[in-house]
């Protein structure tokens, strides 16, 4: 609110703009003037809350307390001023507020929502306000927990008078002024107190656990600080969508948005006194504390489903991974099977490996993934998310991390998702596990081995003695991030025996990943080294843009397609040399990796290359920079037969000066 409040006569000119709006909802242009006029007015005159005092005079924090009550005049102008604006937003779920009949006052209820814009509370209690008897007695009832810079802008402040607000402070302004720590405790410490007065005379107290707005709709992980507010109370969850629109975070036009207000079902988290116990309502559900594990962490997470599982399913964020993706209804969460119809062990935690195990645990699965990093293991279960590689996803409950190599030993299903640089310092610890399990085994993992044969299923049979019938490939145009965020992928299978591939097709399919049958069902060959090649050809991509852009300036994408057949046509005939079939590369495994490899915008082993001609080398390996190393142990690097990986090698592996590397490159490609 900084930026929009640069200055007031801005503030004021691109202000009075939003006539437009509120003559299209029905009101004449005087009648739009002058309620914005009134905004200005009031916005200017109604004074900060005596609470902001405290942090010039903190020795007054006892006398002025944290609360602020209702203001009439601003709330009620509030209420003119929001209707047609949100004239367009629908509120469901209304029956779900006759459940709190006899409850608030009673019990202690707070109300918790998504956070999209600063809006939010005003339109909760609108919308609430005008939804009916019911809704109107909640919105009255209503005290939100606000950050004190909530109270700052003129323009935001004059919203916050429409219920009680209590004062706390974050994490966040705690850091950023160390001087005024120890009152912002005493202050938190007060909120805290005032709450549960508050909830026992008849308020609801209401917070955003998200702690922030969320910048693009979804929801983000909920803030452990608010479990104090949630913990053995009623929780009343609200699920917005469409505020965001309403006031965008850059200007002050306002937009008539359509959006809706969902009332969940309230629900008691935790455990009241047995005496209060005694007397609540049967018709109210309750989640009880877990027997072990973080129960915090557990109280919190559920709650994140109480409002996720309102919203929309592109809007469940860190949370997406926990709702079935495999059924029409949207919403419905993923449970720990009772009799799980496969235990598939992912061997290595990596992007991909977690990635297909979100996959697959949409199914009646059970899903283990191995990892000798005992203390990854244990965070990771115990916060029911990878911490190494996606610690913003929760992952499904039938995921879980284990450090056991016996684990190896009740697998229904291997896949193999471990990274080529790391193969031998995870597969030297669990050999003869391995070897007392027959059943098969998936790879998932792109990229070269340091092996003479250099590909992973040749190494698993040949080095681990890994039946050849056991073993098969799946490859796919997929970032695994993207995966993880439910965007639609889909993936080929390869398999030394046919009667693998069914069982895989299903358990990789649903409705955001499509599976099928590669081209040449039988060529493993073909389809990894269509996965491996592809990450070196990426990274010599990445050296070709960085260096045109270095020298030329601007956009170069008539320079990379113009070379794109080039590379192409080489890595296919390298891979034909190692044992291909050249008519799998035109596969997903293929051709179509191959180019979301090259021209994504979210790969790593282009961004390797992009950043090396700009004269970084990064830290973090990836798969193209291992493959170009072990790539010489495979064929014997020609120079005219193979220009671009052979420019590639001298320049990331050799060291050798790219600008010289490139200008010789240059003249043999155009050639």
């Amino acid at each position: 609110m900084t930026e929009k409040e640069a200055t007031l006569g801005r503030w004021h000119k691109e202000f009075f703009e939003n006539i437009h709006l509120f003559v299209k909802s029905g009101l004449t242009e005087s009648e739009a003037k002058s309620i914005l006029e009134e905004f200005l007015v009031l916005s200017q005159s109604t004074p900060k809350p005596k609470v902001m005092d405290i942090f010039q005079e903190p020795e007054r924090l006892e006398e002025i307390g944290v609360y602020t009550d209702i203001r009439p005049e601003p709330r009620d102008f509030m209420l003119k001023f929001l209707d047609p604006i949100m004239n367009k937003f629908k509120v469901e779920g209304t029956e779900n507020l006759k459940l709190l009949d006899g409850v608030i006052g009673k019990y202690p209820v707070t109300l918790i929502s998504n956070h999209l814009s600063h809006l939010d509370a005003p339109a909760i209690f609108t919308l609430l306000y005008n939804s009916g008897p019911e809704g109107r007695k909640i919105a009255e009832s209503l005290v939100f927990i606000a950050g004190r810079l909530a109270f700052e802008p003129d323009f935001t402040r004059l919203g916050l008078y429409m219920f009680g607000t209590l004062l706390v402070c974050s994490k966040k302004d705690m850091a950023d002024n160390p001087s005024l720590s120890d009152v912002m405790t005493k202050i938190n410490m007060r909120a805290f107190r005032n709450s549960q007065k508050l909830q026992s005379d008849g308020k609801v107290i209401s917070i955003f656990p998200e702690g922030t707005r969320s910048r693009d709709g979804r929801l983000m992980p909920f803030v452990d600080t608010v479990y104090h507010y949630v913990a053995n109370k009623v929780i009343l969850p609200i699920s917005l969508e469409g505020t965001e629109k309403i006031l965008p975070i850059e200007g002050l036009l306002f937009n008539q948005a359509v959006g809706k207000l969902v009332i969940g079902k309230p629900v008691l988290v935790g455990e009241l006194t047995k005496k209060e116990m005694e007397s609540f309502p049967s018709h109210i559900e309750q989640i009880s504390f877990p027997g072990t594990g973080d129960k915090k962490q557990f109280i919190i997470d559920n709650l994140a489903l109480l409002v996720g599982s309102n919203l929309n399913k592109h809007k469940h964020g860190t949370y997406r991974n926990l709702y079935k993706g495999d059924v029409r209804e949207t919403n419905q969460l993923i449970s720990i099977p009772k009799k799980p119809e496969e235990h598939v062990v992912i061997i290595g935690s990596s992007n991909m490996s977690v990635a297909f195990a979100c996959v697959m645990a949409n199914k009646n699965v059970k899903v283990t993934i191995y990892s000798p990093d005992s203390e990854m293991v244990k965070q990771s279960n115990e916060e029911k998310r990878d911490v190494v590689h996606y610690p913003i996803y929760k992952l499904p409950p039938n995921i879980e991390f284990s450090d056991k190599p016996e684990v190896l030993e009740s697998a229904t299903l291997f896949i193999q998702g471990t990274n080529p640089w790391e193969f031998d310092g995870i597969y030297s610890k669990i050999r003869t596990h391995l070897q007392k399990n027959k059943s098969p085994m998936v790879n998932v993992i792109k990229g070269f081995t340091g092996s003479k044969k250099g590909l992973i299923l040749e190494d698993l049979n040949e080095l681990l003695l890994i039946e050849r019938e056991r073993l098969a490939v799946v490859s796919g145009a997929c970032y695994p991030d993207q995966i993880m965020e439910r965007k639609i992928s889909g993936f080929e299978i390869s398999a030394f025996e046919d009667s693998l591939i069914p069982k895989l097709k299903e358990l990789l399919t649903n409705n955001y990943v499509f599976t099928r049958t590669a081209i040449n069902s039988r060529d493993t060959k073909g389809v990894q080294l269509g996965g491996a090649l592809k990450t070196v050809y990426a990274l010599a991509m990445g050296l070709v843009e960085g260096y045109f852009k270095r020298e030329l300036g601007g956009n170069v994408d008539n320079t990379l397609f113009h070379l794109s057949n080039r590379f192409f046509n080489e890595m296919v005939s390298i891979g034909v040399l190692l044992g291909g079939d050249p008519t799998t590369f035109n596969g997903l495994s293929g051709m179509t990796d191959f180019m979301l490899a090259c021209f994504g915008s979210d790969t790593r082993d282009r961004k390797y290359g992009y950043d090396l001609a700009y004269g970084t080398r990064p830290e973090k390996i990836t798969n193209g920079f291992y493959g170009l190393k072990v790539l010489p142990n495979l064929i014997q690097l020609d120079e005219k037969r193979h220009p671009i990986v052979t420019a590639a090698y001298r320049t990331v592996i050799q060291n050798e000066d790219f600008d010289l590397v490139a200008e010789k490159l240059q003249m043999q490609l155009a050639r």
